[in-house]
């Protein structure tokens, strides 16, 4: 599963968000990075360039008492990746169990741009919703 250069490059990836690693996700990703958050959520909109996105990936983070994304699948090309996501999430009386997908771009051997999309949309923007 892990063979092809890219999917070594998104493990590496997904291991450095886990652990908080921005160094290393500076290293991984191009200078002018652009992560699209599709679904109605606070965060919802492009952040571009290593500082925002780490900014965003942080706040997602500490918004609940809970944010957990599991890798279920991946595919993965010379160009172009997809990571079929399990979010699961609490705050306050809410949760939220959705799938994921997480589209990413490649550009000389870094990670240019991710599209995260949600398979329930309804229910991330129940979840995120102002209370």
């Amino acid at each position: 599963m892990y063979d092809h250069p890219n999917a070594l490059l998104l493990k590496q990836a997904w291991q450095a968000v886990a652990d908080g690693d921005a160094d290393l996700l500076a290293e991984l990703w191009t200078d002018d990075v652009v992560w699209h958050v599709t679904a109605e959520n606070p965060w919802q909109g492009d952040h571009v360039g290593h500082e925002a996105i780490i900014d965003y990936l942080a706040q997602v983070g500490e918004a609940g008492e809970a944010y957990e994304t599991s890798l279920e699948e991946l595919m993965v090309g010379d160009n172009h990746a997809a990571m079929l996501c399990r979010v699961h999430a609490k705050r306050g009386d809410r949760v939220l169990d959705v799938g994921q997908v997480l589209l990413g771009r490649f550009e000389h051997g870094r990670i240019a741009e991710v599209w995260t999309l949600s398979l329930d949309p309804a229910a991330m923007r129940r979840f995120w919703k102002a209370d």
